[in-house]
């Protein structure tokens, strides 16, 4: 008998299009929801489309003519049996305001889950369509990464469209979870492109007018010389990710790098990742790593237990023994008879599995003949007038996680209303405070802001009691231990269960539990190089470095995982009559960001590639230099362009890019914005993180909060703002980061 899944007997109609709302959808259904997809009409998985086999998977479908009225009219009945409506902005006769335009509304009964572009009511390119490029540079990542030139790059992955879609399907599963426990939530959640851009890297929104540009050193390889990629003997890279002052320590002297610890310039481990260290020190490690080839290397770090990984390629992820182990790979059949492999769940969950039921479906029956099996709902229970209240408003979380992936887990749950605790490890607590020579702090205020902290030594008898005091008032613990630390502390799940049955677990870990990795260290970008990350986006060219990403992309991902899960428990909870345990992996992050490249069939697209400094995938879609800045264009072809009088009638000699970007070169950027996106051609500003403190839209929107003025009023300082959109929802600004154990007195006191 197969196990329910967390969401089983939640109806959700998908009208989405795209990227971000299909991913919302799958992460619904893959937890056991039906999810009905509606297509219109040509509308199904192709080469064009890749990973629609991958984000439909699971999903029931039905095709909409909007020109049919009979077909508008099943759909709204549709609208008024589901508990979740995912809605796009764009798609003529499925979009949100088509869908008040006939008189639906949310909550009756359906909670609405709504993905502009952008923001509701607002994008600032032309069309208003979906773009991670165009989000990419117009929230400053493009600049914030580390390059070659002092030059903005844009990313091969569509990293901001894949948060959004986890942040759409988490709130959704909090609200449902909300709603069942009594509290009045509100019946709509916007979760916009802008939402995603910022909760892939919140870390770069804490930004003031007047910060100099700096460019990062040590190339695109990465900044600090104890986390970068090195080139070996053989030509072949690894990545060394002896992050922490115990991994930098033992991985310096495996390689036989004690002179650099010795060197009074360092003074102790921690001395490696001062600002002043960085150049010089990679330097040497370098030349030592040019004296052997890899598997020497790798050998000698992992006999003492020091994060490395080798640069491998995409194509190989899904066949690799780790993913395989932990099932993470799926390969099935879809109703046209054709053979798919794709990703397995992302998220493990102990009581109520997540499940691929198959590939997505490619026929799709008229809608008018659809038998969904849905009766009528009652009016849902939702918060239709007055002040609603955060979806987890009451529980409590623990946060037992470092660096960045647990914490963010944690403060993600925490945006949603729970009360979040940091249990931090005596005498200084979480070492993300000061590391990257001190600039883990713009990073650490983000990632653990609003939270409470006490310090607490889990492995004596008085933490572990006060510990075991602070579980029976929870609803979460988040960890990030390496897979089998958690039990060895005598905190694994099964122990806080005992203390606690109605308890969630969220374990994040590198590589999962099980197979031939489980038992090692792992950080973000160790999985960035292993799974291919690095290498697509770099290019094929093997004397170029591999790029690091600077966002942290398997970490913000796995902690979105992890919040979804948790909330996923916390739903189930009420029917099961216990809590369960949640295991999210870094693998399972890179899986996600890479599903349109991963997704094998007959006729599958080559795996897309970047390159030095990328700047976009084709002429007509990149980043270009105007005349006194940079800006990203996304036009379908180079003729649009010249249309808009940014590019030629024909190319040159030397093609396309050189042409346009001639043209370009003597315009000033906002004129070339404004030519662009008059002639209907997509473009924005490729913006510096500082710039962001002028934009009055996500200032009005509440998506950048303002830390500071300057004298005549200004906005000089800027910090990311709220990210749970519910229209009616009032909440308090963020709250700052806590010291470390600053609420003990607080804390305990409420545990009396």
């Amino acid at each position: 008998m197969t196990a329910e899944g967390a969401l089983t007997g939640i109806r959700v109609l998908d009208l989405t299009a795209g990227r971000a709302g299909p991913v919302a959808g799958m992460l619904l259904a893959d937890l056991g929801a039906d999810v009905i997809k509606i297509h219109l009409p040509g509308g199904a998985p192709s080469a064009a489309e890749p990973g629609l086999h991958m984000w439909d998977r699971g999903k029931r479908t039905a095709t909409v003519d909007p020109a049919r009225p009979g077909d508008l009219t099943r759909l709204d009945d549709l609208v008024g049996r589901a508990d979740v409506v995912l809605a796009g902005t764009e798609v003529r006769g499925l979009a949100y305001d088509d869908l008040r335009g006939r008189g639906a509304e949310p909550g009756r009964p359906a909670l609405w889950v709504v993905l502009p572009p952008y923001l509701l009511g607002t994008t600032p390119w032309a069309g208003g369509g979906e773009s991670a490029g165009l989000l990419f540079a117009a929230l400053g990542h493009a600049w914030s990464q580390a390059s070659y030139d002092d030059v903005p790059v844009d990313c091969v992955f569509p990293l901001a469209l894949h948060m959004q879609g986890i942040w759409a399907a988490t709130a959704a599963v909090a609200a449902l979870a909300g709603r069942d426990a009594g509290r009045r939530v509100a019946p709509m959640v916007v979760a916009g492109g802008a939402h995603g851009a910022q909760l892939v890297s919140p870390g770069g929104f804490a930004a003031g007018r007047d910060d100099p540009h700096e460019m990062r050193p040590n190339g695109p390889g990465g900044a600090l010389a104890n986390y970068r990629c090195y080139q070996c003997a053989d030509g072949r890279w690894l990545f060394l990710g002896a992050f922490t002052a115990a991994f930098i320590d033992r991985g310096f002297r495996a390689v036989g790098a004690d002179h650099v610890l010795e060197d009074p310039r360092v003074g102790d481990p921690a001395g490696v990742r001062l600002p002043e260290n960085l150049e010089w020190i990679a330097v040497e490690l370098q030349k030592i790593f040019r004296t052997r080839d890899r598997a020497h290397w790798l050998a000698t770090l992992e006999g003492v237990d020091v994060p490395v990984a080798p640069v491998d390629e995409t194509a190989d992820w899904l066949d690799h023994e780790q993913v395989r182990a932990t099932g993470l790979r799926f390969a099935g059949r879809n109703d046209a008879g054709q053979d798919v492999v794709m990703p397995g769940p992302l998220i493990t969950l102990s009581r109520t599995p997540a499940a691929v039921t198959g590939p997505a479906a490619t026929g799709h029956p008229p809608i008018t003949g659809l038998d969904t099996g849905w009766d009528a709902r009652e009016a849902g229970g939702w918060a239709t007038d007055g002040d609603p209240e955060p979806p987890l408003a009451g529980l409590r979380a623990l946060n037992l996680g470092t660096i960045i992936a647990g914490p963010y887990a944690a403060t993600l749950l925490g945006e949603l209303g729970a009360d979040v605790v940091k249990v931090e490890r005596p005498p200084h607590g979480d070492e993300f405070r000061t590391a990257h020579g001190g600039r883990g702090g713009a990073g650490f205020s983000v990632y653990n802001r609003g939270q409470r902290s006490v310090l607490l030594d889990l492995t004596a008898d008085d933490g572990k009691d006060v510990f075991a005091r602070l579980v029976r008032t929870s609803d979460v613990v988040v960890d990030n231990y390496r897979a089998g630390v958690a039990d060895r502390l005598g905190i694994g799940h099964d122990r806080l269960s005992a203390i606690n049955p109605l308890v969630t677990s969220v374990s994040i870990n590198g590589f999962g539990s099980g197979g031939p990795l489980g038992h090692r260290p792992g950080f973000d970008p160790v999985v960035q190089a292993m799974s291919g990350i690095m290498r697509a986006q770099a290019g094929p060219d093997e004397a170029d470095s591999p790029v690091f990403l600077t966002v942290p992309i398997n970490d913000v991902i796995a902690a979105g995982l992890g919040a979804l899960g948790a909330c996923a428990s916390v739903y189930a909870r009420a029917r099961l009559g216990a809590g369960q345990r949640v295991e999210i992996s870094l693998c399972a992050s890179s899986c996600l960001l890479q599903s349109e490249h991963l997704v094998r069939f007959d006729g599958a697209p080559p795996y897309p590639a970047g390159g030095r400094d990328f700047p976009g995938p084709g002429p007509a879609d990149r980043l270009y230099p105007c005349a006194d800045g940079w800006i990203r264009l996304a036009a379908p072809a180079p003729s649009a362009l010249t249309a808009a009088g940014l590019a030629p009638a024909a190319p040159g000699p030397d093609g396309w890019a050189a042409a346009i970007a001639r043209t370009l070169a003597e315009l000033p950027a906002a004129e070339a914005v404004r030519r662009a996106n008059a002639a209907g051609v997509p473009a924005v500003h490729a913006r510096r993180p500082q710039e962001l403190t002028g934009d009055r839209t996500l200032i009005d929107h509440g998506l950048l909060a303002v830390t500071g003025r300057d004298d005549a009023g200004g906005v000089a300082f800027v910090g990311p703002g709220r990210w749970l959109d519910m229209p009616g929802l009032r909440t308090d600004p963020p709250g700052e980061a806590p010291g470390a154990g600053e609420h003990a007195a607080a804390v305990l006191a409420e545990l009396d």
